[in-house]
């Protein structure tokens, strides 16, 4: 029932499926649960008008879980930066426009919270002795908890240019919290030596310096910069748990880099 292999990723590969849609199946060590996560989160969040696929079903193929969405036909924001390189800036602030929607969005029941998510990744995190994972819980602790839809893990590489417009994917990571914890976390997807950058394969130091360059100046103005620092930091720390990088030394640095911790008492 598998048709052509569309994409693939570190929990999962898409293929083309029945007429229209397409199967994001996960890989056999994955946890198997998550398929269902990821389908009730974009779900709730399609129904708040939120450009997000419609999910048809949920399936097992060959022992393994499997989303059945419908099919965006459209390359994503990535495929379009590299085939045209002189629109990147453009792509980037449209992308931010497109966060900041979804963080006006509104909130669907059944999200989780991202501080109680952002915690149990500092628990089993490996990379943070003892010490730091009582930091981190403590920075997370005095940050603004905030009540936004959160897309958690947006950058290029999951935004779909379909035929109606940009449509967003993968919302396995939504949760309800502060838009610059957000922000952070794109930024940190969109930065120069602090992942490996698998999610945007292809990518230049020119094109991540220029989409960094240009997604801060375009949240610049609704950022406040000691609440910024102290997601940056904590973003940091929590991917460390997602074992998604071969090499970690980036993300070390930028967690480790800032002797003050920042904190806000405001929302």
């Amino acid at each position: 029932m598998l048709g052509q292999l569309i994409a693939n990723g570190r929990t999962s590969d898409v293929h083309r499926f029945g007429s229209g849609g397409a199967a994001k199946v996960l890989r056999s060590t994955t946890p198997q649960h998550w398929a269902q996560a990821e389908a009730s989160f974009t779900a709730a969040v399609r129904q708040l008008g939120v450009p997000a696929p419609e999910v048809r079903d949920v399936i097992v193929i060959d022992g393994r879980a499997a989303v059945v969405f419908e099919h965006i036909d459209g390359p994503s924001m990535w495929q379009r930066m590299l085939e045209h390189p002189s629109d990147v800036s453009t792509l980037t602030r449209e992308m931010a426009s497109i966060q900041r929607a979804i963080h006006e969005a509104g909130v669907p029941e059944g999200l989780p919270s991202l501080v109680d998510r952002m915690h149990l990744k500092f628990s089993v995190s490996d990379e943070l002795d003892a010490e730091e994972r009582a930091t981190a819980a403590a920075l997370l602790d005095r940050q603004p908890a905030g009540a936004s839809l959160l897309h958690g893990d947006l950058h290029p590489g999951n935004v779909l240019l379909g035929p109606d417009g940009p449509v967003v994917i993968d919302w396995f990571d939504a949760t309800v919290g502060h838009p610059v914890a957000d922000i952070a976390r794109t930024m940190l997807l969109l930065q120069r030596d602090a992942t490996d950058l698998r999610h945007l394969p292809g990518a230049t130091p020119a094109m991540i310096s220029s989409m960094h360059e240009t997604f801060t100046d375009a949240v610049r103005d609704r950022v406040p910069a000691d609440l910024l620092r102290g997601w940056c930091r904590l973003r940091a720390a929590g991917r460390l748990a997602e074992k998604t990088d071969l090499d970690v030394s980036g993300l070390l640095a930028l967690w480790r880099g800032s002797a003050t911790d920042s904190g806000a008492d405001d929302d």
